[in-house]
């Protein structure tokens, strides 16, 4: 298969940022850059799939890329905040510096939204600039991958006017994907820093059940540390500061965690094994985001949690409020919800309710 910027439609031309649904098809041996085209699916718990072409003009101009053409039509024809909607692009260079920050405002801003994108080739991946906005693609949420022998075929059959042609891969298609997953794996795993899905804050309270009332004995934050070992992340910080510091058989306990993401698999199953053992301890999770619902692993570590007695709730305005007035240094300042708040938080809670089912 082969993606070019500079194709004409069946019909004989294409206007700028023109949406299609195939490309015709071309012996092009690599399209010019940074001018990538991109095929889309997006699908909706609620609606048949759609799959646009999206072609941008060939230009150094930030406006014309395919990626700011599918955001701008997709506000504009699909984007309710009742709905939920899994989008994968597939396209023939990873996006621009300036289309990344784009595109993680946009996913910052619509949490009923999850992105893939499948990528056919690395553009720029020896600069800094480009290797770290592949890496904040990843952090705002989008899942970023090579595209695969089954995907570039899928793109054949479905995005192209192939006049009857069967998909051939290249002679060195193998040794070409091994060789960019590989890079992008590389670069992925350059993380310095822990920012968005790497860093969690888990502000807690801890209280005392006493003749049927509750009273107030502890509360504070944790942060997860850096790295991929789960005996880091904040829900376990917690966990062994619990057992050394508060933990009594004689005593019960009622714990409120207000986390910025849901716990991991490895943590989830951790803390519902702590539950398990220990009847003496209630524990209610208000989580302000959740961490990859869409991954059958995650989505049971929920509803583990749930079944040995946790409540896992989505943080309002009013929980927000009360971290900011309890757990932040606000030097005075009043809590500012941000925009589409309250409609993130019925989004998320949905989508919970439907994990918990």
């Amino acid at each position: 298969m082969s993606f070019g910027a500079d194709t004409q439609t069946k019909q004989g031309g294409w206007r700028k940022g023109a949406s299609m649904n195939k490309i015709p098809w071309a012996p092009v041996r690599a399209p010019p850059s940074p001018a990538p085209s991109q095929c889309s699916s997006c699908s909706s718990s609620q609606s048949f799939p759609c799959s646009p072409l999206l072609l941008p003009q060939v230009s150094f101009n930030r406006e014309p890329h395919a990626e700011m053409y599918f955001l701008s039509w997709f506000r504009g024809k699909l984007l309710p905040a009742c709905k939920r909607f899994q989008i994968t692009w597939f396209v023939s260079w990873n996006p621009c510096l300036y289309c990344v920050a784009k595109v993680a405002e946009f996913l910052a801003e619509h949490p009923n939204v999850t992105l893939t994108v499948s990528t056919a080739r690395l553009y720029c991946f020896l600069k800094k600039d480009w290797r770290r906005a592949l890496r904040k693609l990843c952090q705002t949420g989008a899942r970023v991958k090579i595209m695969d022998y089954e995907e570039l075929k899928y793109c054949w059959e479905n995005f192209v006017y192939k006049e009857h042609k069967p998909f051939r891969c290249r002679d060195n298609f193998k040794d070409n994907y091994t060789f960019l997953r590989c890079k992008l794996q590389e670069i992925l795993r350059n993380l310095r820093k822990a920012y968005g899905r790497n860093e969690t804050w888990l502000c807690f309270t801890v209280e005392g059940i006493m003749n049927r009332s509750t009273v107030s004995w502890k509360s504070g934050i944790f942060r997860n540390q850096v790295g991929p070992d789960p005996s880091c992340h904040a829900e376990m910080c917690f966990l062994s500061w619990f057992r050394h510091n508060m933990l009594s058989p004689k005593k019960d306990y009622e714990v409120t965690w207000y986390a910025s993401w849901s716990p991991c698999p490895e943590c989830a199953g951790q803390v519902a094994e702590f539950l398990a053992r220990h009847r003496n301890v209630r524990l209610t999770i208000f989580t302000a985001r959740l961490y990859y619902f869409w991954n059958p692993d995650f989505r049971q570590g929920i509803r583990r949690l749930s079944q040995e007695g946790a409540s896992v709730l989505i943080m309002g305005y009013e929980y927000f409020e009360y971290c900011w007035d309890n757990f932040v240094y606000n030097d005075g300042q009043p809590f500012k919800p941000w925009k589409r708040l309250q409609d993130n938080s019925l989004s998320l809670y949905i989508t919970l309710q439907e994990i918990l089912q």
